[in-house]
């Protein structure tokens, strides 16, 4: 409850924490994930084991990233709430892509 006042007693903080929100999830699934992927598989290779593309690739796929109003009502991935600039926004992960070793 301390962070959300906090929050609230900024001038444009809710819109400022939705871009905050949003920047993140785009550089999260986009930039950090698959460069992560790409430098484990070829540590892998380097270290002559087989790499995991394709496993790899199909949980970075699964993973979902719902638009959430600021209560917590879950919309959609692509969906905005109303007046979310004004209301603020969460976004909540689904599935979340672990870089955790496979069971041999």
């Amino acid at each position: 409850m301390k962070i959300a006042e906090t929050w609230d007693s900024f001038l444009f903080s809710q819109a400022i924490r939705g871009f905050l929100l949003l920047t993140q999830s785009i550089l999260r699934k986009y930039i950090i994930l698959p460069s992560l992927i790409i430098a484990k598989n070829l540590t892998r290779i380097l270290l002559f084991e087989l790499p995991e593309w394709s496993q790899d690739l199909k949980d970075w796929k699964k993973e979902m990233h719902v638009k959430c109003t600021y209560n917590g009502v879950q919309l959609s991935e692509t969906e905005f709430p109303d007046n979310w600039l004004t209301d603020g926004i969460q976004i909540k992960i689904l599935f979340p892509f672990y870089l955790k070793p496979r069971r041999r």
